[in-house]
């Protein structure tokens, strides 16, 4: 730039010697006065070179606008450890008695030793988390997918009426909906042996399809609930407790709004806790091409690994809710970004 600049004033210069030439030794008077005089070959040279200076310079500007401005990288784990942990998964559920009622608590296993495919992941779930005291999904029913719809047919002529207790029902269908809306099941059909919608279901008959979001409810966040028998932090809907799902409007909560509910429990004298422990803070949330993304920080000093683990799993629930591919949790204080990849459906 000096050296542009540097060039810019000696075509001045240059041209103010010239003009300083003619204006002390005049040319001879000519019959057309009125006329401009042609420029010598100097003064051309000169502005020749001023006019590609300038053009120079103008380019060098334009260029410098089109650059970007100290603006933040878009993938913001860049120079970060990448890890991407094992694609199979189950969801646990738990059940648990209290003071105002019934509540079935969730949690997310990964196996690193076993590949599973999206349907094999599901049913499992189902079956080996269903709380009657017969096992009714895994003893009398065969399971099939066609998404999204659940597929339960009952492969006994009594299957489908197996007594179960009132606790025992409760569970069984908060089970079924919780975990078929968390693998992205939207209706869920029962038959009997023949083939027909007309069956008893842990003491409901059900003679067309159950819509697992009439269900359920809108399903948005979720919250810590520690079982001192199993020694782990299980995890309640918010929909389940009270906590918020919806906006003013009754629309439910974007990504980034449900890790921001998350943050607190509105409740008072909650039996529950937020799943984010004081000293880890969320910088952004956002849900992109079916990616949901939550960069934060941990204070290290405070956070311990359980800590970071209740939190991981926790994000995990709330992302499956939005029926996305994969989360990416990127920890700003240790470097480190993690990728959660969810089955293919």
């Amino acid at each position: 730039m000096r050296n542009i600049n540097k060039m810019a004033g000696m075509a001045f210069a240059a041209l103010l010697l010239a003009s300083c030439q003619e204006t002390e030794n005049p040319p001879p008077s000519t019959e057309d006065t009125d006329s401009p005089s042609e420029p010598t070959p100097n003064e051309e040279e000169a502005v020749e070179e001023k006019e590609s200076n300038e053009d120079s310079q103008n380019n060098e500007d334009e260029e410098a606008w089109d650059e970007p401005i100290d603006q933040p990288n878009d993938d913001a784990s860049d120079g970060f450890e990448e890890t991407q942990v094992s694609p199979s998964y189950f969801i646990e559920t738990h059940a648990y008695v209290t003071e105002t009622g019934y509540l079935t608590a969730f949690n997310i296993e990964r196996d690193e030793n076993e590949e599973v495919t999206f349907e094999e992941s599901l049913t499992q779930s189902l079956i080996e988390n269903d709380p009657t005291t017969l096992e009714i999904l895994g003893s009398y029913a065969e399971l099939t997918v066609d998404m999204p719809t659940l597929n339960v047919k009952f492969n006994e002529e009594d299957g489908g009426a197996l007594s179960t207790t009132s606790a025992q029902t409760t569970f069984f269908y908060s089970s079924l909906f919780g975990i078929s809306d968390l693998y992205g099941i939207e209706e869920i059909v029962f038959t009997n042996p023949e083939g027909e919608e007309n069956v008893i279901v842990a003491q409901r008959l059900v003679d067309k399809p159950l819509i697992v979001e009439e269900e359920r409810g809108i399903s948005r966040g979720y919250y810590t609930i520690y079982d001192k028998e199993l020694q782990q932090t299980n995890f309640l809907a918010g929909v389940e407790v009270g906590e918020q799902v919806a906006d003013e409007n009754g629309e439910p909560l974007s990504f980034p709004e449900t890790v921001e509910a998350m943050k607190a429990v509105d409740q008072e004298g909650a039996t529950y806790s937020s799943a984010m422990a004081e000293g880890l803070e969320v910088v952004d949330a956002s849900l992109e091409n079916d990616t949901a993304t939550v960069r934060f920080t941990s204070d290290e000093e405070t956070i311990t690994d359980p800590d970071l683990i209740v939190f991981e799993n926790a994000m995990q629930l709330a992302a499956l809710d939005f029926r996305v591919e994969e989360l990416r949790l990127i920890n700003e204080t240790l470097e480190e970004s993690t990728t959660y990849p969810f089955a293919v459906k």
